[in-house]
């Protein structure tokens, strides 16, 4: 049990830092969200081009090529469709004088963003890992 007593100025500036970075979550949380958005949004680009959809190039029609390239699309979508869930607004309601109340619905809201951020990054590295494929399969074509 610790001993209460004055706050000294080590402990004070602990405590206003874990303050600092408790308030910064969520900021944190929605720019790694839209970081994820550009970076798919650049690697879609990639993968389309890869996959060539117009011209039809004789390595479409490996079936390692079709596969990977659609694991990847819908990764990278999905990637998006969560990464854009941790941005959107959400409307929530507490009554201003309930403190745990208020901290129930942050922990909640902080929750649900975290959660919806690591599917988006698992989701990332699949379409990733999708497109390496997709270019691995290409240059050893044979």
């Amino acid at each position: 049990m610790p001993v209460l007593g004055p706050e000294t100025p080590d402990e004070r500036e602990l405590r206003e830092w874990l303050e600092k970075q408790k308030r910064g979550n969520i900021e944190r949380l929605e720019t790694s969200a839209q970081t994820i958005i550009q970076l798919v949004t650049g690697l879609y680009g990639v993968l389309f081009a890869v996959l060539a959809l117009s011209d039809q190039p004789a390595y479409l029609e490996r079936p390692v090529v079709q596969w990977a390239g659609t694991v990847g699309v819908g990764a990278f979508f999905a990637t998006l469709v969560m990464a854009l869930f941790v941005l959107l607004p959400r409307r929530v309601s507490y009554e201003t004088d309930n403190l745990s109340e208020m901290k129930a619905v942050y922990q909640g809201l902080l929750g649900r963003k975290a959660v919806l951020l690591q599917l988006a990054q698992g989701c990332f590295l699949l379409g990733m890992a999708a497109l390496v494929v997709v270019i691995l399969a290409i240059l050893w074509q044979g």
